[in-house]
């Protein structure tokens, strides 16, 4: 997954947007670095800001850093409904709570506990420790 998927994903449960991103591994793309078209338009999730709060000086350098990176593993959370999503292989599970394994989610959980934010495992939704 790449960070500047975070402009545009919504929660799909409460439609909450901007979604906080937690990132535990991450890898270069492969091959050559390509400049980057343009910023993010509404939320840069490498900054954690609105783009337009990025110093104009040194966003397209930030934008570089960001395009060349690859989310490998993480977690998505809405912080108005508390549910959260794993990022697993580079791809980010947004799937609605019935179609959600539970096992996996506490697999998920337990392996990244010491990097998740604690009112995530203790409260998060649709599963917790």
């Amino acid at each position: 997954m790449k960070n500047r998927l975070m402009d545009v994903l919504a929660c799909p449960i409460c439609k909450n947007y901007p979604l906080e991103l937690h990132v535990f591994e991450t890898t270069p793309t492969k091959g050559k670095i390509v400049e980057p078209k343009s910023t993010c338009e509404l939320f840069c999730s490498y900054e954690k800001v609105k783009p337009s709060e990025i110093d104009k000086r040194v966003i397209l350098e930030q934008c570089k850093q960001c395009s060349g990176t690859i989310i490998k593993s993480g977690i998505i959370i809405c912080n108005r409904c508390k549910r959260w999503y794993p990022i697993v292989e580079e791809i980010p599970v947004m799937l609605p709570d019935d179609l959600r394994d539970v096992q996996d989610d506490i697999n998920f959980l337990k392996m990244f506990s010491n990097k998740i934010p604690e009112d995530i495992l203790k409260r998060g939704l649709p599963t917790h420790l």
